[in-house]
């Protein structure tokens, strides 16, 4: 299993940090301080450091310890210390163990090991992550249900590969004459085109050699006048015994070769039909702007051979495909069936533990109830199943305090199973509670420091009274600081959170026995 913990954290230039570093414990931390001392200031730094708030600091840095490496991370670190760091200057950006790294890759590779109890939010009580919370508690029950499971997952995403595959062909099915005849279409006109490689080319050029027939021509005719004087030339070379008589003499034998040879080429031009040789230029340069090339169009032209080849075929290939959807479709009814019959048999007792939970948080019992999705066409990746857990009404009627009591429950039912897996973050999540109430909540979360590594500001004793380690935010001139207490410090910060800066006798004296037992 991976496992995060954090045990370092530095902050520079925020809102109310000029400069601050604390070390976290590794498992319950709590913070406490006067009104705007910075304790919320300081969660949004951590959340931020992870991409889920926005930066508030021109640098935050982390220091922790990953055990194992998480699919994602995969290239980007080795098991143990990482340093995870937010900069601010001209630009916001993330440096994970000094390489860059974009700030939505951040967010994907830690979001599953932070969990931030703050606001409503009903992404919270999704059916997803509701059913997350009974499977994991049936896999602390049972590790095999993992493996269950899985066989669900793979049955549910094959027998949606075959579902689409098969209406595809469905749907072609229907349309399918239309399809063949338009594909023949595209085929016969390609064919009776019939493109060569480097033809458009080689007629542009000889475009250009019509255009220029006549003017050639007209000087041919002007070279062979000259050239029929020829013999007047080689009487003057012989009479003034030039030595250059042969070379003159063989020059103009070239000359009238060359005459004869474009003479020819001539002639074969007067064959060329004009007309056609444009409509054929006109016929590629329009291949050419829709397919990009003769090539292209080619591979086009063979392409459009195997679709109609595949209609041709259609029937056969559709039965195939509905064969496909027969085994998928009953491979995922047994593998639903299996995984129905794991959860409806540990179902009561994840109610009795989610119960105990609530119990210990003095909130009502709830109910758990699974509803079977009769028809195979209404699974989901979830299950064969809807899962429902109410409190006397229902989850989203429940108000902000209740609502972050009941995750705290949800985690409780199957998180003291694991070890530091991931990291809660809760701001004042004991606001406007009772005495009673936040004792439950700070109760809870010890135990839950057990598989988690807790981050959690309160203005009441409760949680300070069993923290592992407990924090002081302090304001001054210069900016505000972060002190670790000690036991006497403990004492007087629980005495001052009792009874307000004028700290009582029977304040100390129960802050005293409250910590007792360090």
């Amino acid at each position: 299993m991976q496992k995060l913990c954090i045990q370092k954290i530095h902050i520079k230039d925020s809102l109310t940090f000029k400069e601050a570093t604390f070390y976290p414990n590794a498992h319950f931390n709590v913070f406490s301080g006067a009104s705007g001392a910075g304790k919320s200031v300081l969660m949004e730094s951590i959340l931020a450091l992870f991409g889920l708030k926005d930066c508030n600091a021109t640098l935050i840095e982390a220091t922790f310890e990953l055990q194992g490496i998480p699919q994602g991370f995969e290239g980007l670190i080795d098991e143990g210390e990482v340093i995870l760091t937010l900069s601010k200057k001209d630009k916001i950006r993330y440096f994970l163990n000094a390489q860059n790294i974009p700030k939505k890759k951040i967010q994907e590779l830690f979001t599953p090991f932070l969990k931030h109890l703050s606001n409503k939010s009903y992404d919270a009580i999704s059916e997803q992550n509701l059913f997350f919370a009974l499977d994991n508690f049936l896999i602390s029950k049972n590790p095999k249900h993992k493996e269950v499971l899985q066989n669900y997952k793979e049955s549910f995403l094959r027998f949606t590969e075959t579902k689409n595959t098969l209406k595809t062909l469905q749907e072609e099915t229907l349309k399918v004459a239309e399809l063949k005849e338009f594909v023949r279409f595209e085929i016969q006109k390609l064919e009776t085109l019939d493109p060569k490689q480097g033809e458009y080319e080689e007629l542009l050029e000889l475009k250009k050699e019509i255009s220029k027939k006549e003017k050639i021509n007209e000087s041919l005719q002007s070279v062979r006048e000259i050239l029929n004087q020829s013999h007047k030339i080689s009487q003057f070379l012989n009479l003034i015994q030039s030595k250059e008589n042969d070379s003159i003499l063989n020059a103009l034998n070239s000359l009238e070769n060359l005459c004869e040879q474009e003479s020819e080429r001539l002639e074969a031009l007067e064959m060329c039909n004009p007309e056609e040789i444009l409509n054929r230029i006109e016929a590629l340069s329009a291949l050419k702007h829709r397919y990009g090339g003769v090539d292209e169009a080619l591979e086009y032209l063979e392409n459009k051979k195997q679709e109609l080849q595949k209609y041709e075929n259609l029937d056969s290939i559709l039965k195939n495909a509905e064969t496909s959807y027969n085994q998928a479709k009953n491979a995922l009814k047994e593998s639903a069936e299996s995984l129905t019959n794991a959860r409806k048999k540990h179902l009561k007792d994840f109610e009795n533990t989610l119960n105990s939970a609530l119990a210990s948080l003095k909130m009502p019992n709830s109910k758990v109830a699974l509803k079977s999705l009769l028809e195979v066409e209404s699974y989901n990746i979830l299950g064969a199943q809807s899962l429902e857990i109410t409190l006397n009404t229902s989850l989203k009627n429940l108000s902000s305090g209740e609502f972050n009591r009941f995750r705290l429950a949800l985690l409780l039912t199957y998180s003291t199973q694991t070890n530091h897996q991931a990291v809660i973050i809760l701001d004042e999540v004991d606001a406007n509670l009772s005495g009673e109430e936040s004792q439950g909540v700070a109760s809870v979360l010890k135990t839950l420091s057990t598989s988690y590594q807790v981050f959690a500001i309160s203005h009441q004793p409760h949680m300070p009274s069993l923290a592992d380690a407990h924090f002081l935010i302090q304001k001054h001139p210069n900016g505000s600081t972060i002190t670790e207490l000690n036991k006497q410090g403990r004492i007087q910060e629980i005495a001052r959170m009792i009874s307000g800066d004028s700290i009582t006798k029977e304040a100390l004296e129960f802050a005293t026995k409250q910590l007792s037992t360090l």
